[in-house]
């Protein structure tokens, strides 16, 4: 099964991106029970877009430290699975380029990325980052999406 999903005859790693949703856990587990599988690594990706305003390089303290912690919790997952792992922090003016760049240089032969549904949305919004990444990858793309989150009734 994990071989197949990456492609028929495909080798590589896997590239899972981390955005900082509920549904990173599942996006980790499932892309770390498949390189497990599939006796590949997994490649954890957290970009940091820096506004056009700053340097590319800029210390972004808050935005390091949420990345640090965002991608330990997914180690720990990656640990607990038994898979190998590797955490990237990438800082980029747009994140889709970054994602899509991340996974060339790693020879990655799937990418996971999740999407979160805006309940404040009348009009379904893919945002910038998924349709890029969907029509620039040069291997295969799971897109993993959530449902928006309903609104509790109080009555």
């Amino acid at each position: 099964m994990s071989k197949s999903a990456l492609g028929e005859d495909t080798r590589g790693d896997i590239a899972v991106v981390i955005c900082g949703e509920k549904l990173d856990f599942n996006l980790v587990y499932l892309g770390c029970q498949m390189a497990k599988g599939a006796k590949r690594k997994v490649h954890l990706v957290h970009v940091i877009e820096v506004p056009r305003a700053l340097p590319l390089k800029a210390v972004l303290t808050q935005e390091s430290e949420r990345a640090d912690k965002l991608l330990n919790s997914a180690m720990v997952i990656a640990e607990k699975v038994g898979c190998d792992a590797v955490a990237e922090v990438v800082q980029a003016r747009d994140a889709g380029p970054a994602i899509v760049d991340e996974a060339k240089d790693h020879h990655c032969a799937l990418i996971l990325i999740g999407l979160v549904r805006n309940s404040d949305k009348t009009q379904y919004d893919l945002g910038k980052t998924v349709p890029f990444v969907l029509a620039n990858a040069t291997c295969r793309v799971w897109l993993v999406q959530d449902p928006a989150p309903q609104p509790v009734m109080v009555g």
